[in-house]
């Protein structure tokens, strides 16, 4: 299989994984997830992206019993709050009289994707868990790990080895979703 293949494979079985192993990921493997999402594009390459890397087990156990859709970190044993800086984008504000605040969403979409597919590259198991929109969610994670005002948290990525083998993924092709020049 030429690269090509590879990385299209990797895109079509990559799975959310929600059962974990426990076992601990080398920090080689880490960096290699945090290494990808740093390398997703970005409006004006702002790079808004901010990761706090959460392993600390009592942490955990918070974050467990105040996240209806994050249980699994605490079988994984390892999340990362993908945070946008929204500070960056006020001068373009400025610049242009448009509101380029929300950008920082999709910047951070994309290196949240960047990750899951890096994971699923090396043999991890992600899952994407939503925080943003939902503001007690946002206030309880800026609380709980001191995220600055500027910063705003967008989701966790639970990582961690996949407790069992993910199988096939589905295939979500829908011709039908597709339209050309009008809907």
């Amino acid at each position: 299989m030429n690269n090509s293949e590879i990385i299209i494979q990797n895109i079509f079985s990559r799975t959310s994984v929600r059962r974990f192993t426990g076992e601990e990921i080398e920090n080689s493997q880490l960096e290699i997830v945090l290494r990808a999402a740093m390398s997703a594009p970005s409006a004006m390459n702002f790079q808004p992206w901010h990761f706090i890397v959460v392993n600390n087990s009592i942490l955990i156990d918070e974050l467990t019993d105040k996240l209806p859709y994050a249980k699994m970190l605490k079988e994984a044993g390892l999340g990362i709050i993908v945070c946008g800086d929204v500070s960056l984008y006020e001068r373009v504000n400025l610049t242009t009289g448009e509101d380029n605040t929300l950008y920082w969403v999709q910047d951070c979409s994309a290196a949240t994707e960047n990750m899951l597919l890096a994971a699923h590259s090396i043999g991890l198991g992600a899952v994407w868990t939503g925080i943003y929109p939902l503001e007690n969610r946002i206030s309880l994670l800026k609380k709980l790990l001191n995220i600055p005002e500027n910063l705003i948290p967008l989701n966790i990525v639970v990582l961690g080895h996949p407790a069992t083998s993910s199988g096939l993924a589905k295939d979500k092709w829908k011709p039908e979703r597709i339209h050309y020049n009008q809907y």
